[in-house]
């Protein structure tokens, strides 16, 4: 169980991060305590605060916690309130967002090469919409950038991890509409 000044501390803090929402490094840092240990108190923390019957509850994505509705809250608000995040993604977005999520990390020649088209505009609007990053390159001739999705992927999508994609190597357009879905 966790101190109450910890527990004020960890829901201030997710509140004033947003849809940002609470990463482990951050946390750690204003603690001043080693990740591990920060994980440990956001882990206790999710679970005490999880188990309440509050509108709010608090879910990992990657490395970040964020604080998000109940689902039956959400039901009620949402004709009101709509997420920048659930923007709709064109197929060949999706399409481009598949092939990082699965070979991550992957340059933009690989991912052209896949596609059998330039992918550069689709590419510069999944990075400004935050669902992939490039802060890495390839250590070739030309240093080519290397795209990953990032937590906000994890989150538009609903998954704490990439392992929860799925799993076959052939994906029917009709499991990716189940997908979506969930």
């Amino acid at each position: 169980m966790l101190l109450d000044e910890i527990k004020k501390i960890i829901e201030a803090l997710l509140f004033m991060k947003g849809e940002e929402g609470l990463n482990i490094e951050y946390f750690s840092t204003f603690m001043e305590v080693e990740p591990h240990e920060a994980e440990n108190m956001l882990n206790i923390f999710c679970e005490e605060y999880n188990n309440a019957n509050n509108s709010l509850i608090i879910k990992k994505f990657g490395t970040t916690y964020k604080m998000l509705l109940r689902d039956e809250m959400a039901e009620v608000i949402k004709k009101a309130v709509i997420s920048k995040n659930l923007v709709k993604l064109s197929k060949a977005s999706l399409e481009t967002l598949a092939i990082i999520a699965y070979n991550q990390p992957i340059t933009k020649v690989q991912i052209d090469k896949i596609r059998g088209v330039s992918s550069d505009s689709i590419l510069h609007s999944l990075v400004s919409k935050e669902l992939i990053v490039s802060n890495k390159t390839l250590d070739t001739i030309g240093k080519p950038k290397l795209y990953e999705t990032t937590d906000i992927f994890l989150d538009v999508f609903g998954l704490e991890s990439l392992e929860q994609l799925p799993k076959s190597e052939i994906v029917t357009s009709e499991e990716i509409n189940k997908f979506l879905q969930n």
